[in-house]
């Protein structure tokens, strides 16, 4: 369901009236119209223009629609800055809240944001959570193969495809390899 906003302008309106006798000007204000919000009806083919809110308006949000949110409560396994093997399988999973009123349902993802030296998927289905409800995300990953701090973000979208929520992230190190010490033998 698509929402619209209507957008009026404020036009200070001004009448002047002068009167037979005299140049006097009296100036008298029109209350500026306010912003009421409208639910269109949809007509088939044809696309209605987007609207902005003038600043400082506000819309208001039907009862029968709802919004996506979520929160990050704990990291399940793996802990930030955890160290991990070079080229180990990792099995990374958060506990998120669906802190929003939609039921995450098909069609909802987690996506690996931007590039990371990790393999793996880029996007997976989100686990079906109700609103209110807590869900554990789970992601498997190859940690890079050099030393280093690495860092692996994702986020949840909707069905439609928008980006809701924190954003949640895997963060690991891999240690430099410490040389093995070489025997040597003496001569005396």
């Amino acid at each position: 369901m698509r929402r619209y906003a209507v957008r009026i302008l404020r036009v200070p309106l001004v009448i002047i009236g002068m009167t037979v006798t005299g140049c006097t000007v009296e100036e008298t204000p029109v209350p500026s119209p306010t912003i009421a919000a409208v639910r269109p009806v949809a007509t088939p083919g044809i696309t209605p223009p987007t609207a902005t809110l003038l600043p400082g308006a506000t819309a208001t949000i039907p009862a029968d629609d709802c919004f996506n949110d979520a929160i990050f409560l704990e990291d399940v396994t793996i802990p930030d800055f955890s160290l991990v093997e070079p080229g180990e399988l990792l099995e990374k999973r958060w506990m998120v809240q669906n802190s929003g009123t939609c039921d995450w349902g098909a069609g909802y993802r987690l996506v690996r944001l931007g590039s990371d030296e990790f393999d793996g998927p880029s996007e997976l289905a989100l686990f079906p959570a109700s609103a209110g409800s807590s869900a554990e995300l789970r992601v498997e990953l190859n940690a890079p193969d050099e030393p280093g701090e690495y860092i692996s973000r994702w986020q949840a979208y909707s069905a439609d495809g928008v980006p809701f929520g924190q954003e949640i992230y895997l963060l690991i190190r891999i240690p430099t390899p410490t040389p093995e010490p070489t025997a040597t033998s003496r001569s005396g």
